[in-house]
């Protein structure tokens, strides 16, 4: 999601609308819930894999209240217990359901710098009832830093940092039924959020997905399920996004010249995506990137 929209949902009210979203069988076992980008309950992209033993769930959505609807949508599916939801990234449209699955008794599992930001990032602009809500979010139990497998009985879920999105992303694959979680590392449709973003890692980042996962259904962070031309039509956007950004740069703009020069360009191919009203931060995004005034929040010590 885009930095505006996530904190125009932060200076919300608690939604009270049912959270929407859709259910999709992909695999024998495993689902996607995929939330109406309208909807600030789910807002993010979530699913679930259901193994001989038990249940894992990826990412939470943005508010208890979507948690507790696809808890729901779980049992529903299986008796099983949920042994563990693994949150792709620490923004808060994927991990504000925590709460909710730990007190079903799962694990939260996620890279090093989830717990580390998920409670501390974007603070400076924050009021103290936006900072309330952050306070309250679960963090992981269990971290990692590289990858780590889960086994659900005889179903082996694997687990792998990458970089690309804000520095604490994780893609989660299901190797028996080719289905990769891409949180949104992947995104299909919809202009990203490159406030923490490394651009020139991102795009490695999807080439590596296309290279080895060919014939996956992805399951993205915001839209649709995709397929491998999704994920390199998502891919190129970024390219564009970014040789767009270096050559104005090459030419002496800056600024609100190098918007202006640079706008034009993606709304010819990319204008019906969602969120493309928010490209313009983007397009400083890359500028800082590009510039190395960019500032990334602290990793934690190892």
């Amino acid at each position: 999601m885009t930095a505006l929209l996530l904190a125009a949902w932060l200076s919300a009210a608690e939604p009270v609308a049912a959270p929407r979203f859709t259910v999709k069988p992909i695999a024998a076992g495993v689902f996607a819930a995929i939330a109406d980008v309208n909807d600030e309950s789910s807002l993010g992209n979530a699913g679930f894999v259901i193994g001989s033993d038990g249940v894992l769930v990826v990412d939470s959505f943005a508010t208890p209240a979507a948690a507790e609807k696809l808890l729901a949508e779980i049992r529903s599916k299986t008796a099983l217990p949920v042994r563990c939801v693994v949150n792709t990234h620490f923004h808060r449209d994927h991990v504000g359901g925590n709460s909710v699955f730990a007190k079903a008794g799962a694990v939260i599992l996620a890279h090093d710098n989830v717990r580390a930001w998920a409670r501390r990032e974007w603070q400076k602009d924050l009021t103290p009832e936006q900072r309330a809500r952050y306070a309250a979010i679960t963090l992981p139990d269990v971290t990692y830093r590289d990858r780590a497998s889960v086994w659900l009985g005889d179903r082996r879920v694997d687990l792998f940092h990458r970089p690309g999105h804000t520095g604490s992303d994780s893609i989660v694959a299901v190797p028996d039924a080719s289905v990769v979680f891409g949180g949104d590392l992947v995104l299909h449709g919809a202009i990203a959020n490159t406030q923490l973003g490394r651009t020139d890692g991102w795009i490695a980042t999807l080439d590596e997905l296309l290279r080895d996962y060919p014939s996956a259904t992805f399951v993205p962070g915001h839209g649709d399920l995709s397929r491998a031309l999704d994920v390199r039509l998502f891919r190129d956007y970024l390219r564009t996004l970014r040789l767009a950004v270096e050559r104005a740069r090459a030419v002496g703009k800056s600024g609100a010249a190098l918007v202006e020069a640079v706008r034009p360009q993606l709304q010819s191919r990319y204008g019906s995506w969602t969120w493309f009203e928010h490209v313009e931060g983007s397009i400083g995004d890359v500028e800082a990137e590009l510039n190395g005034t960019k500032v990334y929040p602290p990793e934690p010590n190892r």
